[in-house]
């Protein structure tokens, strides 16, 4: 079965194809004021280098938020209307748990933190043991101010707010709490697939018409 996975949650927005557990294929969007204009062009140019066509894909799985309303917004009605389009099953997944899942077998705790605009974070802490996340705290919205003091040694922080609130972060933050790398920092298409997959083998999906995004806070 084909399915197609779409994350517009942050900043930075990805597509991806997977069959049967294996990546075929992932597509960036590189900025969230090109998903309106650039969502359904790459989605059209995955298919095209997958050798695939629209009429293939069996699934959507789509990241769920917290994050950026607009890419929220666009992401999921995408998502609602394909698989209206299709008659094909749906999948919510939480992007907080997509960042703690690019971590799997992960020693210590993962928090997880995404940028919610005025000095707020969107924060939650996972335990990744295996590929699966298993939420130990949260989600919730805290101040910046309130975020140290929900770390503790030894963790591994991930998270697009890193880049984001980094200057901050680095003079309130002890260095026991470890940073991912820039490049894992932000949620990936090809996580969404693999965490839908899971979701899909034990029958969670979502009907289209209940799909809606969680924002943990009231639009700016």
């Amino acid at each position: 079965m084909l399915l197609l996975a779409l994350d517009t949650a942050t900043d930075k927005g990805s597509l991806a194809l997977a069959a049967d557990g294996r990546l075929l294929g992932e597509y960036s969007l590189e900025t969230a004021g090109t998903y309106l204009r650039h969502l359904l062009p790459g989605l059209e140019a995955l298919l095209k280098a997958a050798g695939r066509e629209p009429q293939d894909i069996g699934a959507i799985a789509v990241s769920q938020g917290p994050g950026n309303f607009t890419g929220l917004r666009i992401g999921l009605a995408t998502a609602k209307g394909l698989a209206l389009a299709r008659g094909c099953p749906l999948v919510a997944v939480s992007t907080l748990e997509v960042l703690a899942a690019q971590f799997p077998f992960h020693p210590h705790p993962i928090g997880v933190i995404i940028d919610a605009r005025r000095r707020e974070v969107f924060f939650a802490l996972y335990r990744c043991p295996e590929e699966t996340p298993q939420l130990l705290a949260g989600p919730e919205r805290l101040t910046l101010e309130e975020l140290p003091a929900r770390l503790t040694s030894p963790m591994l922080l991930a998270g697009p707010a890193l880049n984001a609130y980094q200057d901050f972060l680095e003079k309130a933050l002890p260095p026991e709490i470890h940073w991912a790398p820039p490049e894992m920092r932000h949620p990936r298409a090809a996580t969404v697939a693999r965490l839908g997959r899971a979701c899909l083998l034990q029958g969670l999906t979502t009907p289209p018409a209940q799909l809606t995004p969680t924002y943990l806070r009231p639009a700016l």
